[in-house]
């Protein structure tokens, strides 16, 4: 409920207009822009989709903000982390490198345990992701972007485990897994308020 709440909140901004945050030194603009982004990631564990919604300040040719989204990768997850785009022109068409880290958080289901399972637990693991890409704009509000990159994501989980008593009482044993995840990703994106 709180993603659902969270994902409203950031669509209901990005629909606003662009507006001008404030005025720098020399008389340019900073303006708050958001964008969404799909797209796929290739790793050892297979090919799995994610989507992305990112929102934060562009001043000339810099973004910064702060995104979530969901990663379907192995286990499904909610990264949620900081983000910088450098585009490397000034013109509406720019070549762009981006970073992103924080934390990814698992998105549990209802999966099928083992008989001897009591419970399970996951922990938020580190994400980071690198992006090479291309962005085009389509009028003084509106880009497309295309871009690929290298992404990790991390996750642990904890299982509680029953084991065989014939002197009780007997403690449960606990199991730790970490999943250490590499990818490429390839990822196409719809920008809001791209003036520069």
């Amino acid at each position: 409920m709180l993603l659902v709440l969270l994902i409203s909140v950031i669509n209901e901004v990005a629909a606003q207009e662009a507006k001008m945050v404030r005025k720098g030194s020399g008389g340019e603009k900073k303006y708050f822009g958001s964008q969404i982004s799909a797209g796929i990631a290739e790793g050892e564990q297979g090919t799995s989709f994610h989507v992305g919604l990112l929102n934060g300040i562009q001043y000339k040719t810099w973004f910064v903000g702060v995104g979530t989204g969901l990663d379907y990768y192995y286990y499904r997850s909610i990264p949620i982390y900081l983000s910088g785009i450098k585009y490397l022109s000034p013109k509406n068409h720019s070549f762009f490198i981006q970073g992103d880290g924080g934390l990814n958080f698992a998105w549990e289901d209802e999966r099928t345990s083992s008989w001897n399972e009591v419970s399970n637990e996951f922990k938020p693991g580190l994400y980071w992701n690198g992006t090479v890409g291309f962005a085009t704009g389509l009028d003084r509000k509106n880009a497309f972007s295309f871009g690929v990159g290298y992404s990790y994501k991390s996750i642990e989980e904890i299982k509680e485990i029953a084991v065989w008593c014939f002197n009780p009482p007997c403690e449960n044993s606990f199991e730790r897994y970490k999943y250490n995840l590499n990818r490429l990703t390839l990822r196409l994106g719809w920008q809001f308020n791209y003036s520069r």
